[in-house]
């Protein structure tokens, strides 16, 4: 029986600005790094044969500081195996882009196995070791209405090999991609190619979703890794990538999948209707159990008790403090309504106090209570 490893990642990102978190952007940047690394060192202590980037290594084409780039080329070339990079839609390759001519200059200057994918051909490796063939499908431009599939559809794929498609673009109804302009793919038509399995970049949310990190999982012939870590708050995932065994025997292969969780600093999205339990005791709960180094951001609303509203800003730095950093949007926070905060504001407005006082839904006297205040103005 022949058997090879795969170590799968993609959509890393490297050279991400982070602008919009000032205060932390260099930790966020630096940490994009440490997972690359972290991932290449896994690949070796799991003896896999390849390490492989789906795509978006780089973020830009042209916005890459060469001393990043010489960072990840050395980050790379730690692995022992061989390291196969795929240009995606964010680094896409046509030979002019200032990010993949300073990473063949940095790879001149570095003992390396790391091979550029830039020609729409096989890639043959038989040296010695397990026969295999990867049939590259990479991005010449950002966008685009057709995938890159077309010739490998028309390949003679020699089944008694291992062979291996790596793609980057959407895949269809996986991937969010409203106007078709990401390399769309479906999954009938990664089958109908008959590679042992595909390897598959651009989508940051993982599939499949159900790997685990303690057990293999076969059944599965597309992977996508998602990225190595989030990427921002709309990306609520750990941040993982794929380690696939692939074993042939004669013209039949089993590929076996696990997951490795790779991302060390994580985004929340959350949002928050405070019930009767109060602001304090519902934060308290929702951000239970979230780790340290997360980005938290945090859509609150509802009503609290005047105490709680007026004091809800060291509420929230009590809870959240501990935090890389946090954004709180409350505008649809409010002081909640009672029958003595509505006598004292309307003694003087019988018809408004009698209203407010016999409306039965809080929200209902929340809203007339706004409205009156609003008109009383």
């Amino acid at each position: 029986m022949n058997m090879i490893k795969v170590f799968v990642t993609g959509d890393v990102h490297i050279g991400k600005k982070y602008d919009r978190f000032a205060d932390i952007k260099e930790d966020l940047i630096q940490s994009r790094f440490d997972c690359l690394d972290k991932a290449i060192k896994e690949a070796e202590k799991k003896n896999c044969d390849y390490f492989v980037v789906t795509g978006d290594l780089f973020d830009s084409v042209s916005n890459i500081k060469q001393t990043h780039v010489q960072k990840v080329v050395d980050i790379l070339s730690g692995f022992g195996g061989r390291v196969l990079v795929l240009p995606g839609n964010h680094d896409y390759y046509t030979g002019e882009e200032k990010v993949w001519k300073d990473f063949v200059n940095s790879l001149d200057k570095t003992d390396h196995n790391i091979i550029l994918i830039t020609k729409m051909e096989p890639l043959v490796f038989d040296d010695g070791d397990e026969p295999v063939t990867f049939y590259p499908a990479y991005c010449q431009k950002k966008h685009s209405e057709e995938n890159n599939l077309g010739w490998i559809k028309k390949s003679k794929i020699d089944r008694s090999v291992f062979n291996i498609g790596i793609a980057h673009g959407s895949i269809s109804g996986l991937s969010p991609d409203l106007k078709n302009e990401y390399f769309l793919m479906t999954e009938q038509e990664l089958n109908s190619i008959p590679v042992d399995a595909w390897l598959i970049g651009h989508t940051h949310i993982p599939y499949p979703t159900d790997l685990q990190e303690d057990q293999d999982m076969s059944g599965y012939t597309i992977f996508n890794a998602g990225t190595p870590e989030q990427t921002d708050l709309s990306n609520n995932t750990e941040g993982i990538c794929f380690i696939l065994t692939m074993d042939k025997k004669q013209r039949k292969t089993v590929v076996n999948a696990r997951k490795f969780v790779s991302g060390s600093i994580r985004y929340f999205d959350l949002r928050l209707e405070v019930g009767e339990a109060g602001l304090d005791a519902a934060i308290e709960e929702i951000v239970k159990g979230l780790p340290d180094r997360s980005v938290v951001r945090l859509t609150v609303s509802g009503s609290v008790p005047e105490e709680e509203f007026s004091e809800r800003g060291r509420i929230y730095e009590r809870h959240l403090d501990r935090f890389l950093t946090y954004e709180i949007e409350d505008s649809e926070l409010s002081e909640r309504i009672t029958v003595e905060k509505i006598r004292s504001e309307f003694a003087e407005i019988g018809f408004a106090a009698n209203l407010l006082e016999n409306l039965m839904d809080p929200k209902e006297v929340q809203m007339a209570y706004e409205l009156i205040k609003k008109y009383q103005a």
